[in-house]
């Protein structure tokens, strides 16, 4: 007899780790699915390194191939169509083109420059394109970050940190680092951090980024203020749009017009009688909360749980959004964070550098994936 499928589309972080559930649980009674266009897991927290150090990329790039323990099933295709109960793939795979689903989680993340997301669905043409990147660094004077969130500000304190000689500006449109809301205290101390490396910060101005091709090439560039800087390099760090395009094709009014999120339930179902059998969880939704890597994973867990718990007509949990929490590096052993403790407590360059600094935390994901770096 065959199994119903469990079909989980997208194998980011929130991916994962719903996968890897459903099918440490449900294995018996149904055929798990991951469908991921990449042949390798890239751990994107930790790709901002690979610009400065050499082989970082290949702990961050890791294998899907053995993450299953229990018959699932990785199927590297992209989704094209998603109907009531089936998904349609462009590539043949050994459940054909048409796969049928009881229960599926859109987990398809968003779309953002590199080093933030990978530039390829294949690990040579990845890693070709981050030597690219690094050796042009290396070469630079002058290398200029557009965006002063927490990727802008980790991918500064990264190139400052390892190249004392070079010049890095961080342009960002806002009066400060972070969001306007954001700790004062937390933008101060990381304001710091980066002059202490004499990143030079220009706030309040802005950059048209169309005039920026591969990033590799030494520009002259104009703010809107008038304000005129030359690089060697340049990063965009900038302008995260979700991956909901396929969504539409399920139902275009499951999609928010302004801000292109997917509506769920606190349940994480689509908000939407006809569609209970289907999540949505990480970037793509729109719930009220940053969009990060362990939150997409929090989201996995409870998604997971309610699809045990329908198959066993239980009741459902809801996922409830943490408060603000941040770390952000500089370097490998300076930066500053929020916890969600005590109305919001800032701590220093110790912790950060502890539990994300140092490696960014790889060692976790080729465990939760069941590969094995080799040295």
């Amino acid at each position: 007899m065959t199994k119903p499928n469990i079909v989980i589309v997208g194998g980011g972080y929130g991916g994962v780790e719903a996968a890897m559930k459903l099918e440490n649980a449900l294995h018996k009674t149904h055929q798990i699915l991951l469908i991921e266009r990449k042949t390798h897991f890239y751990h994107a927290i930790g790709g901002l390194r690979t610009i400065v150090e050499d082989g970082f990329e290949n702990k961050i790039l890791i294998p899907y191939d053995s993450m299953f323990k229990f018959g699932g099933k990785i199927l590297h295709a992209t989704v094209i169509n998603i109907h009531e109960k089936e998904i349609i793939v462009d590539t043949e795979t050994e459940f054909g083109t048409q796969i049928p689903f009881e229960y599926l989680i859109i987990a398809t993340g968003s779309n953002y420059s590199y080093p933030g997301k990978t530039v390829s669905n294949k690990k040579d043409e990845t890693v070709a394109h981050i030597v690219a990147q690094r050796n042009a660094v290396k070469n630079a004077e002058n290398i200029l970050i557009i965006g002063g969130g927490p990727v802008g500000i980790e991918l500064a304190g990264e190139i400052a940190s390892t190249y004392k000689n070079k010049q890095v500006i961080l342009v960002s449109s806002g009066s400060n680092l972070l969001a306007e809301n954001s700790s004062p205290k937390l933008k101060q101390r990381l304001v710091k951090h980066l002059t202490d490396l004499n990143v030079r910060l220009i706030f309040g101005e802005k950059i048209d980024i169309s005039n920026i091709g591969d990033g590799l090439s030494p520009l002259n560039l104009e703010t809107n203020k008038g304000t005129q800087i030359e690089s060697d390099v340049q990063f965009v760090a900038i302008g995260a749009k979700p991956n909901t395009e396929i969504a539409k094709t399920l139902n275009e009014s499951i999609v928010e017009e302004g801000t292109n999120l997917i509506k769920v339930k606190p349940t994480l179902q689509l908000n939407h009688d006809e569609y209970q059998h289907i999540f949505a969880i990480g970037d793509v939704t729109n719930i009220q909360e940053t969009k990060l890597g362990f939150r997409a994973g929090l989201q996995a867990n409870v998604a997971a749980n309610n699809i045990i718990a329908l198959i066993n007509k239980k009741k459902l949990t809801e996922y409830k959004p943490l408060s603000e929490v941040m770390f952000v590096t500089v370097g490998k052993t300076k930066g500053s964070g929020l916890l969600p403790i005590f109305g919001g407590m800032v701590v220093g360059s110790y912790m950060i550098k502890t539990l994300k600094g140092k490696d960014f935390g790889f060692p976790k994901y080729w465990k939760t994936l069941n590969a094995t770096l080799k040295n």
